[in-house]
């Protein structure tokens, strides 16, 4: 069977492509803007470059139904500056609950207990817990009408690493541990 994207709805597209590009690294972005921190989880993120280091993460336009722009890409818009964590499978249920559609300003990280640490006063805290982390700012981004989210190339500053850690990993609709194949 062969699909034609050039028929298919949207929504359809991305649940064919979330399904079966897989698994995908979650990524927990804090931002901050004019001191108000915002926490959401991406899974369209990715490494794409170690010379410069840079991160790609896509991210939507706009809220549903809300005519104003997500929060994170607003603020990594205006500030130039993110901090990528990597989310480890014991915070798997609070990173979930952070993809919410809450009013601009309102602080995840409050309302869902999500206790924040910071780490370096240039960038927004680390999501305490998290065993990795990228400090990154706005290396640039590639706009289309055409799309629906803007990726957003985040160069790598510095990282934070804190002993071992399983990672959590988007597959279709839910989430994964990964496991390793031994030969």
């Amino acid at each position: 069977m062969i699909l034609d994207f050039t028929k298919t709805d949207s929504k359809e597209i991305y649940k064919l492509m979330a399904g079966n590009i897989i698994p995908r690294p979650v990524a927990w972005i804090v931002t901050e803007n004019k001191g108000k921190i915002n926490v959401a989880p991406f899974s369209y993120f990715t490494g794409i470059s170690s010379k410069p280091p840079l991160l790609m993460v896509s991210i939507g336009r706009k809220k549903p139904d809300i005519d104003e722009p997500k929060d994170t890409y607003k603020n990594i818009r205006e500030t130039k500056k993110a901090t990528v964590c990597l989310v480890p499978v014991e915070l798997y249920e609070k990173m979930d609950k952070t993809g919410e559609v809450l009013p601009f300003g309102v602080n995840e990280a409050e309302k869902f207990e999500i206790m924040l640490e910071r780490i370096d006063e240039n960038f927004p805290p680390i999501v305490k817990g998290c065993k990795r982390a990228f400090l990154t700012e706005l290396y640039g981004t590639f706009e289309n009408e055409e799309m629906a989210t803007v990726p957003f190339f985040l160069k790598i500053h510095k990282m934070y690493i804190d002993g071992d850690f399983e990672p959590v990993a988007r597959v279709g609709r839910g989430y994964a541990k990964l496991t390793e194949i031994k030969n």
